[in-house]
This record gives C-alpha cells, structure tokens and sequence, in this order.
C-alpha cells in the first residue's frame, strides 16, 4: 500500500504548487485584459524578465546551498556597464561579452572567497560588495557614457530571433538545463544539496564545504554577469543605477517559487517557476495601469504568501503521508495478529 496519493506526490515536487499559481495568474490577467497572451505581448516581456529570472536563479543555488547573495542585483548592473564599456572603447562583441561575464564571475568568487575560506558572514560580505558594486558603476558612467553601442550583433542577442523564437531564450534555456542537469544528475548537486541541510555533517562526511560554496557564488555572479550582458543588449544604454532592488526580485522569485531559505531544499523549476510568476505579476499589473510603485508592495507580499503557502501545502502533504502511512501499520498489524490467532493448522486443538 502506497504511503501518499498520486496529488500529494504531485503536489510535493519542489516548485509545483506555484505553478499552479503562476497559471491561475496567467487566466486572471487574460480574462482582465485579453492581450496579455498575445504573442508579440508574451515575447517582449519574457525577454525584458530573462535577465531577473537568471539572476534568480544564481540566488537560488546559493540559498539551496546554505548562504544568501545580496549583491545580484548590482552586480548585473555593473556587469552591463563593463560590457558596454568595453565595446564603446571598440572591443569586438565576443570580447565585450567575455568582460561582463567576468566581472560577475569575480564578485562571485570574491565573495565566495571572504564567505567560504575567511569565514565571513555571507550577509556581511555580499551587503558590502553590493555597495561596491553600485558605486563602481557610478564611476564607470561617469568617464564614459555607457551608450552608442554599434557592434554588430549585439542587439541581436536579445532583440533577434531563430526560428520566431527570440534569441535570450536559447541562451537562457541553455542555461537552465545545464543547471538542471548539475543539480540533479551530479555528485555535485547532491553535495550541494546536503551541505545546504548541515554543513557540518557534510564535512564530517568527507565533503569540503569551503570548495561548495565558493562555488555557490561563482555560480550566482556568472549568472548576474550574464543577465547584466543581456540587460546591455536589451537597453542599449546603462544608467548610473541599473541593478538596485534587482537582488530583492531575485530573492522573492527564489522563496516563491519554493526554494528553503534554510537551505537543503527546491530546484531549478522552483526557481524558473518564481522568476516567471514575478515578471508575469509586473507584465500584468503594467497591461491593467497600475502604478508600478505597487509591484514593489504586490513583491514583498508575494514573499510572505510564498513562504506561508508553500508551508501549508507541504503541512497537508505530510499529514496526508502520515495519515496513509497509519492506516497501512494498522492493517499490517491487524494481519499479523489475525495470522497469531489462527495459527497453523492444528496448533490450537491442543493434540487431540
């Protein structure tokens, strides 16, 4: 006898009860305004939310991971003023390209580095480079204006198509599935998962923790770095303050879509789920004119309803699991007392 029924295995997949959600949304903002899933509607805004949804990502690893990376959003930011820069200055594309990536994969490793080895509080740290990060793009803008791009093909990365499917969808689906396939069918991804649930009984184990979470946020400034490249492509320009609150979105995403804040538990669906429903929530609040100040107010609510929601659904899960698992131990033991009972044949006539 099955301990849970086929809803409740379906209901437990990390990530799944906010699909459900993300769908309800989806019909509610359709029935409010019936070109929110038109086709040309549905491309322009999941290309302008590919860059947070990568960033979410990042911030998922590093949660699932045990830590918290504050300084996502600037770090992006930053990452599209270094790329911009790079290719005003008349570097070729793939240079312009390598720079930004670069420069999140650095803050990721430095970060990784005061977090994992000088065992600094990863609070602390990432608080303290997100500033830096900020200011520095600040700086940036200031000896040269980060806009006039002209190298070919660089629009094109999220402004052309293949196929009449933008071109960030490939990078981005890219992405997803390598991350996909490192979580799930990796020595690493299970290492990261336990170190995320205790990282001192992993490093009992013979796991090194330090190693992990460097590479944690490497991951998570990669990421930022390529969502900060697609933020150039997409704009055009970089702005002295691109990437502020970017790092709150991305966390919203990650705790909505139903990664544990403690660590050890969600997906990359999860996180992809989360991200999708954020830049639904804001596509579909734009299309009805409601005042974007508000998406900030409907985000920090979404966090609490994620976290109580997902909280309530496993609660019944697990009282589902638990009631089905009692009935199946009363009838086992009911069996095995009826079994007593009777006996084998002949054993109560007492020999006669």
């Amino acid at each position: 006898m099955k301990s849970s029924s086929p809803f409740a295995r379906f209901m437990s997949i990390p990530g799944m009860p906010m699909t459900l959600v993300l769908i309800l949304a989806v019909l509610v903002f359709q029935l409010l305004n019936p070109v929110f899933l038109d086709g040309k509607t549905v491309g322009n805004y999941l290309t302008n939310g590919i860059p947070i949804i990568l960033i979410t990502l990042g911030v998922a690893i590093v949660i699932i991971g045990g830590g918290i990376d504050l300084s996502v959003g600037t770090v992006a930011g930053l990452s599209a003023g270094t790329t911009m820069f790079a290719l005003v200055q008349g570097a070729p594309l793939a240079a312009g390209i390598a720079v930004g990536c670069g420069t999140g994969l650095l803050f990721g490793l430095v970060n990784g580095f005061l977090i994992a080895y000088l065992r600094i509080n990863d609070f602390i740290v990432t608080l303290a480079t997100l500033n830096v990060a900020a200011g520095l793009l600040v700086v940036l803008s200031q000896v040269q204006p980060l806009q006039g791009v002209i190298v070919p093909g660089f629009a094109e990365l999220t402004k052309g198509s293949l196929l009449g499917i933008p071109t960030s969808f490939y990078i981005a689906g890219a992405i997803f599935v390598i991350a996909q396939l490192l979580l799930a069918k990796t020595i690493i991804g299970r290492r990261l998962y336990a170190v995320g649930i205790s990282a001192q009984a992993s490093n009992v184990a013979g796991v090194s923790v330090p190693h992990l979470r460097l590479f944690t946020f490497a991951a998570s400034g990669l990421l930022a770095g390529v969502a900060g490249v697609l933020l150039a492509s997409r704009l055009g320009a970089v702005q002295a303050f691109l990437g502020i609150g970017y790092e709150f979105i991305a966390i919203a995403g990650a705790v909505i879509g139903g990664i544990t804040l403690a660590g050890g538990g969600g997906s990359v669906w999860a996180a992809l789920v989360g991200g999708l429903f954020l830049a639904t929530l804001q596509q579909g609040l734009r299309l009805n004119n409601v005042d974007p100040v508000y998406f900030s107010i409907v985000t920090a609510l979404s966090i609490v309803f994620g976290v109580v929601f997902e909280r309530q659904v496993r609660r019944v899960i697990l009282r589902a699991a638990l009631h089905r698992t009692a009935l199946f131990t009363s009838d086992r033991t009911g069996a095995e007392q009826e079994s007593v009972t009777v006996g084998p044949e002949g054993s109560n006539d007492n020999g006669k």
